[in-house]
């Protein structure tokens, strides 16, 4: 029985994974170069997807929802993470590393991706 258990634990933790690498489903059709950028932003949202959810709606009302969120203003607010000027103990450091490139591919990412039916605001 309880290699059974832990048969169906690993098999559960290989399915939440894929879903969190995997593009998310079109919500509506996308043009290439949106394909593209959906399938970029999945592959390095991976490290966002711990606190704001795998498709950028949060599960902890701590983290905002990105999903569908202006890249313009993703954009700004990693930037300002990145550049020291704004701070935050989670974020300050996660945006450190970031390249414009990252910052620009991340926000247009989240951008794309469906809001959240009800959206928490950004600290």
């Amino acid at each position: 029985m309880r290699k059974a258990m832990f048969i169906f634990a690993a098999m559960l933790l290989v399915a939440c994974d894929n879903n969190m690498t995997q593009p998310p489903a079109p919500s509506r059709d996308y043009t290439p170069a949106e394909q593209q950028t959906l399938a970029a932003g999945s592959a390095r949202a991976r490290t966002c997807a711990a606190c704001h959810g795998p498709r950028g709606i949060s599960r902890n009302a701590m983290y905002p929802h990105l999903a569908g969120r202006s890249a313009n203003e993703l954009s700004a607010a990693l930037t300002a993470y990145r550049d020291g000027e704004r701070k935050h103990a989670i974020m300050s450091p996660q945006a450190r590393g970031l390249t414009d490139d990252d910052i620009t591919l991340l926000s247009k990412y989240f951008a794309l991706l469906p809001a959240a039916a009800t959206a928490t605001t950004a600290e």
